[in-house]
């Protein structure tokens, strides 16, 4: 968040309290604070104070970084994002309106949203020519596991200490893995893995042939990548059952969300698996997140690196907190991951300033920036882009994609990448926006299409810089 930002947390408090099952009186008397001063705190009149807090923490034993959070900039995020829906363009909402709303009636903004997503699922099925359930509807697979993910704080003890089990088992040795691995599911399994020519595979990277027992995986895959598939298939293989446990307590319902997790989870179990945690987490902290020498020291690529370091979120024992994001040549936003303070629209992270959209002119080699959102937000950002293995013809070419890291502005003077600015006098800071349609930076020659609610006008006795002139 922005530094000088309050932090208002009435909802959280209030929530906590009747989670409690206590009065406004008896939870005031616990903090040796005024019950007017406590309903205050809950109606988001007041800030709440870094001493306050830690009282909350010491009172009643909850994890101080969880209810700190303001979740404020996420409702704002999604709001302007649905702001942005071509059927509200008449309802021009300014940012700080949008701000107030989710800061200080975030009730209202969650039943805002969960209204909006009903209007989507209504029109979808208008569209289909059938029917849909509105009721809490939310919206599609990726979305909802994106937010299982972030609700969990990306972190699944049960798969972290499944992953180390194996590792005993199998006595995986460090730059022995995949080998120690298919040995293992061969000798105690009757598992054979084998690597097959691209030809063979086609299209896929890594399939399981049930009837002979043999895991193929294509030529095409470097090793870290072997390894990430054959520790994803031990997940499906050894641990269906806590996989279905994990899937279950989630209640999701609809096959595709079931099954997209399914595959999230077994890919968390194999970073864990190639990454354990208190020698990842000593090592990135050590080396200063040095993305490049993690990926030597663990056999591992630098995406496959990125995303181990948003999951080390265990309490009492925390990394830095970062977002993730993963961008193709187009500007298309295929994974992304809030965190790090930052909260990502489900449509943002389109603003072509932002470094992810520009390390494509400079492929492979690592760049960072201090970037700003409009409220003030500053954060830092890792980029760079990763080659995806190509199992169509040569003409078609191979698929890239930029890879972003990044974690708010104080966390900079623990990272190795961002001394170069640090050092400097001042770092440059570069304003960004998440997305053209809700961004109001209207002065931006980058813009690609205008904000909703504001009018064009045409001009022919000037020109302004930039696609679009603005009444």
């Amino acid at each position: 968040m922005a530094e000088n930002q309050k932090i208002m947390i009435g909802h959280k408090l209030r929530k906590l309290r009747k989670d409690l099952s206590i009065s406004q009186a008896q939870m005031a008397s616990e903090l040796n604070i005024s019950a007017s001063y406590l309903n205050l705190l809950e109606n988001n009149t007041r800030p709440v104070t870094v001493s306050l807090l830690f009282k909350l923490g010491q009172t009643y034993d909850i994890d101080l970084r969880d209810i700190a959070e303001d979740d404020s900039e996420k409702l704002t995020a999604r709001i302007s994002e649905i702001f942005a829906d071509p059927a509200l363009s008449s309802s021009h909402m300014s940012r700080r309106d949008i701000q107030q709303l989710a800061s200080q009636h975030p009730s209202a903004a969650h039943a805002f949203i969960k209204l909006h997503d009903a209007f989507e699922t209504m029109k979808d099925a208008a569209y289909e020519g059938g029917t849909k359930q509105v009721a809490g509807a939310v919206s599609g697979p990726v979305d909802k596991v994106r937010q299982y993910l972030e609700d969990s704080g990306n972190y699944v003890p049960a798969l972290e200490q499944a992953a180390s089990d194996c590792r005993n088992q199998a006595k995986l040795r460090p730059g022995f893995l995949f080998a120690d691995l298919a040995g293992w599911l061969k000798e105690e399994h009757d598992l054979t893995v084998r690597v097959m020519p691209q030809d063979v595979m086609g299209a896929f990277l890594r399939q399981h042939d049930f009837h002979r027992n043999r895991l193929l995986l294509s030529e095409t895959l470097k090793e870290h990548q072997k390894l990430f598939q054959i520790a994803m298939q031990t997940a499906l293989i050894l641990h269906d059952r806590l996989i279905n446990t994990l899937i279950t307590e989630a209640g999701f319902d609809d096959l595709e969300t079931r099954q997209l997790l399914r595959i999230t989870l077994a890919g968390y179990f194999a970073g864990a698996l190639m990454m354990p945690y208190d020698a990842f987490l000593d090592a990135a902290q050590s080396t200063r997140y040095d993305i490049d020498l993690l990926c030597l020291r663990f056999n591992a690529g630098y995406e496959q690196v990125c995303h181990r370091l948003t999951t080390l979120n265990r309490p009492g024992q925390r990394g830095i907190p970062f977002f993730f994001l993963r961008v193709d040549e187009a500007g298309y936003v295929s994974k992304r991951l809030s965190g790090g303070g930052v909260e990502l629209a489900r449509h943002g992270g389109s603003c072509s300033r932002w470094i992810p959209h520009q390390v494509f002119r400079t492929a492979g080699q690592i760049r960072v920036q201090c970037a700003e959102l409009e409220n003030g937000h500053r954060f830092f950002t890792i980029a760079r882009t990763v080659l995806q293995p190509r199992t169509g013809p040569a003409h078609h070419g191979t698929p890239l994609f930029a890879i972003a890291l990044g974690c708010e502005m104080k966390h900079m003077k623990d990272i190795a990448y961002a001394d170069s600015l640090t050092h400097s006098k001042s770092a440059h800071v570069t304003p960004i926006g998440l997305g053209c349609q809700v961004c109001e930076r209207l002065d931006c020659g980058h813009r690609g299409s205008p904000p909703v609610g504001h009018k064009l006008q045409f001009d022919p006795s000037r020109r302004k810089s930039g696609l679009f002139d603005f009444a």
